[in-house]
């Protein structure tokens, strides 16, 4: 449930180079597609726009934009059909789409897509070895191999760890490239805290910093440092189910989870039980929940709160990622929990499980 999702359909990057008045133009050809409109979409940070859209004549297209750094773009085929991502810059690009495969693309006369190509490469490679991994642990747990399970656990965690290291020291090494920030945000800007996005924002070369993955890096390090470990979460008021609004401070004087969900949210609703029963557990000890819905149908986000037997309050503006409280704690995927003390300062982040349970065990008792 990653409001990046979309956008992380592709990793790519370019080394920084001067921009030119004349833009770029892509010429290319979509196989298996003789017909049909396709568009060229550009991401502004918030939302996808469209920048330039033609007909297809005979699986033939020419598409044009501008940008001043490498950038992501996305043709799509009709309303709903990616056929082809990569990183756009000024000059001449072809692209050959398949319509049945967005991963046989290939672009031609763009530098950016040799970063592209060598960054994805690389973690398809380390993305297979992790599937066979996931598949060796499934084989044993249905045989009850309990030794065959905890080995590929611990091989599972041991390639999430190479994932990290490579995207990490490819940063590094493409300093000056908008794919290292690109990077960055897409392999760990989900739970990085503003202290370590600091880190990787100082790795960048001066020639991208107007980037627009470096600007969203720096918007969430800022954010963080508003909802970092130790700091007071911030105060807001929205309104509950019934119209009503209710107001985060009310709550002080009690240990308050703060959690961040939806309907629509899968992980969400299986983490649902678990804050029901940590819910039920410490209620008569100073604990309590707030849910913040990034729900945009209102029955839909009433019915999840009865079947999930969500007795706690309950708040949103129903403007989905648009949450007005979800963007200034700069929320990028849900579920999301901050765990606040009776003066509302921040004291955990994200604790699911049993974790949850433990830590209210340490600041409240048995």
């Amino acid at each position: 449930m990653k409001k990046l999702l979309f956008l992380l359909l592709t990793l790519a990057g370019f080394a920084a180079c001067s921009s030119s008045p004349d833009g770029f133009v892509i010429k290319g050809n979509i196989q298996g597609q003789d017909s049909g409109e396709v568009a060229l979409l550009k991401y502004d940070g918030t939302k996808w726009d469209v920048e330039d859209t033609t007909k297809l004549d005979d699986g033939n297209f020419v598409l044009k934009g501008k940008t001043d750094l490498p950038e992501l773009r996305v043709i799509r085929l009709g309303q709903k059909k990616l056929v082809s991502q990569f990183f756009a810059e000024n000059g001449k690009i072809n692209v050959k789409a398949y319509a049945d495969s967005l991963d046989k693309t290939v672009v031609t006369g763009s530098d950016a897509n040799k970063i592209f190509s060598q960054f994805t490469d690389e973690m398809k490679r380390l993305s297979k070895e992790a599937n066979d991994i996931q598949q060796r642990y499934a084989k044993a747990r249905m045989s009850g191999d309990e030794d065959g399970m905890k080995k590929a656990q611990i091989d599972i965690e041991a390639m999430v760890d190479n994932q990290k290291v490579y995207a990490k020291n490819f940063i590094r090494e493409h300093n000056n490239s908008t794919v290292a920030p690109f990077v960055a945000l897409w392999q760990f800007g989900q739970q990085a805290s503003s202290q370590d996005l600091d880190t990787l924002i100082a790795y960048f070369d001066p020639s991208i910093k107007e980037s627009i993955y470096v600007k969203e890096l720096q918007k969430l390090a800022d954010q963080r440092r508003v909802t970092g470990i130790g700091a007071v979460a911030p105060d807001f008021t929205m309104n509950d189910p019934d119209g009503k609004p209710f107001t985060l401070s009310s709550l002080r004087g009690k240990y308050v989870l703060l959690d961040f969900w939806a309907s629509w949210c899968g992980p969400c609703r299986q983490e649902n039980p678990n804050v029901v029963r940590v819910y039920n557990k410490y209620k008569d000890k100073g604990f309590t929940v707030l849910g913040v819905s990034l729900d945009r149908d209102h029955d839909a986000w009433v019915k999840a709160i009865k079947d999930d037997h969500l007795t706690w309050h309950q708040v949103s503006d129903l403007q989905y990622w648009n949450n007005r409280v979800a963007k200034e704690y700069g929320v990028t995927s849900i579920p999301h929990s901050l765990l606040l003390d009776k003066d509302g300062k921040i004291i955990a982040k994200n604790l699911r499980g049993q974790a949850l349970d433990n830590k209210l065990k340490e600041v409240l008792g048995e």
